[in-house]
């Protein structure tokens, strides 16, 4: 091991590969049809939905643009961001808790990622192999397997991590692209004897067990927008590869353009072809008669297909989702090398292996949590990672905000140094800032009204309270450090000094 040494080894192909493959993966697959379950009303909202999302999202690459312009580029994405143009502290203390949410989101790949292995194996006939891979002991000794597998990828370095991702977002591509077709291509009858064909179970019965049968645009935007904007969330692995891209600052300014345009139109197109092939009470009901099995995208296009094809097309989802695991352990394993960097927590996770130039610390920190969160989901089911996801996400993004309206108080000299066209321009700064604090607010309320149902330790606001004083404490302990190596002014200036300059490039 050595100290603060990452390989600049990442072209603009491998950074718009590990935010693409970040965002398509369980939110295309998985989310856009286990919604109807999880928000029952939102119906065939759901393709327009997925365009508000990606809307909603240029928002934030505006932010990204405007502060990169100012060269904040470097491992830890967003917290490099925040702690420049805001506060150390809050930067601190809202990416803790983003990371605390990623690791949500690692139990939810590692929760999901069997079944589709599941929907795969019943597709061939392999009855006993795909009951086993969606039984929970199943989902818990494969998840584990994929989540570690992933994190030896990674301590093998960043180069191998971003060729793999490269490869995968080609193959989310081509399977996107195949759905797509096929969902546009057939007509709902033709589905719905298919369907009964292969189930054996009359449509009429299998849509009077939906909970619902009206479309609700209050659920809609009121609660199924927030979770579908989980999809979208990826975006920010791109930021996190400032500290590993070659020529950071241009390469993170045009990746994070281009991935989001083609997630957007992905989403749309792809959201669009199921909804156009599939009645929603179809999904909706499948779920309430415990056939969940068949309410993912390619678990219900499969009726469409010949056996082998279906499986080979499951198998390739599974692929997908799991493959998520490159660009999350990258997010995750940075946030905290940054952190170490910074001199906030231990040093040592800012150490990094002598041969392969990779956080080995951060990211063994990453995979411990990612197990004990797989076991969460298991009692708690996708929609706990999803949520905890998006309310701390969320929280990135309303501190972002705020730094749009700060930055030029809070770092002169780096807000001077802005090349964007927004630098000039105060009256945007502010606008494009309240209205990321807005839509922040308005996500957080949605999330956290949606949990009150469930016990109250296992409510996402409730576990973020927790997550946030614990990420005070650690911040006064370093500060308390500081104050050991002078007296309390000398502190913060020194402090506010060196957050107040861009990171090393």
């Amino acid at each position: 091991m050595q100290p603060n040494h990452l390989n600049r080894a990442l072209g603009l192909l491998a950074v718009i590969a590990f935010g693409l493959t970040n965002e398509i993966a369980a939110g295309l697959f998985f989310v856009s049809t286990q919604i109807q379950q999880s928000s029952p009303g939102v119906g065939n909202l759901v393709p327009l939905l997925m365009l508000v999302g990606g809307v909603i999202t240029f928002i934030t690459v505006v932010a990204y643009r405007y502060f990169f312009a100012s060269g904040l580029v470097g491992a830890g994405g967003e917290y490099v961001i925040i702690s420049r143009a805001l506060s150390p502290g809050v930067a601190f203390v809202v990416t803790f808790l983003a990371w605390f949410g990623f690791t949500g989101a690692l139990g939810t790949l590692a929760y999901s990622a069997p079944k589709f292995l599941s929907t795969a194996a019943l597709s061939l006939g392999a009855t006993g192999v795909g009951n086993f891979f969606a039984s929970n002991a199943g989902i818990l000794i494969v998840g584990l397997i994929i989540l570690w597998g992933f994190w030896f990828i990674h301590v093998l370095g960043v180069r191998l991590a971003g060729t793999l991702t490269t490869i995968a977002m080609f193959l989310v591509f081509a399977v996107a692209l195949v759905m797509i077709v096929i969902g546009f291509a057939t007509s709902q009858s033709t589905f719905v004897t298919a369907l009964t064909q292969h189930l054996h179970i009359s449509v009429a019965s299998i849509t009077a067990a939906s909970p619902v049968h009206n479309v609700s645009y209050g659920v809609a935007f009121g609660s199924a927008l927030p979770v579908l904007f989980f999809g979208y969330l990826g975006l920010s692995t791109a930021t996190q590869t400032g500290g590993e891209a070659k020529n950071a600052v241009k390469s993170l300014s045009k990746a994070v353009v281009i991935t989001v345009t083609m997630v957007t139109v992905i989403y749309t197109l792809f959201a669009w072809a199921v909804y156009h092939v599939v009645p929603w009470q179809i999904i909706s009901g499948l779920a309430k008669m415990k056939m969940s099995s068949y309410t993912t995208s390619s678990g219900l296009l499969q009726f469409l297909m010949p056996p082998w094809m279906s499986s080979l097309l499951n198998l390739c989802v599974a692929l997908i989702v799991a493959k998520t695991f490159l660009p999350i352990f990258l997010a995750q394993s940075r946030w905290v090398y940054a952190w170490g960097e910074d001199g906030l927590i231990p040093s040592v996770f800012a150490k990094t292996h002598t041969k392969y130039k990779t956080p080995v610390f951060a990211l063994t920190l990453s995979a411990i949590f990612g197990s004990l969160s797989l076991i969460e989901s298991i009692n708690l089911g996708f929609v706990f990672g999803v949520n905890i996801r998006v309310l701390s996400v969320m929280l990135v993004f309303f501190f972002m905000g705020l730094g749009m309206i700060t930055f030029p108080h809070h770092a002169p000299g780096l807000s001077s140094a802005n090349t964007s066209s927004l630098a000039k321009n105060r009256f945007m700064q502010i606008f494009i800032g309240v209205l990321l604090m807005a839509i922040s607010v308005w996500f957080s309320i949605s999330i956290t009204l949606s949990s009150v149902s469930n016990p109250l330790f296992l409510q996402p606001a409730f576990q973020s309270a927790i997550v946030i004083v614990l990420g005070i404490v650690i911040y006064r302990i370093y500060l308390a450090r500081l104050r050991k190596q002078g007296s309390s002014s000398d502190v913060f200036i020194r402090e506010r000094e060196r957050f107040t300059k861009p990171p090393a490039q």
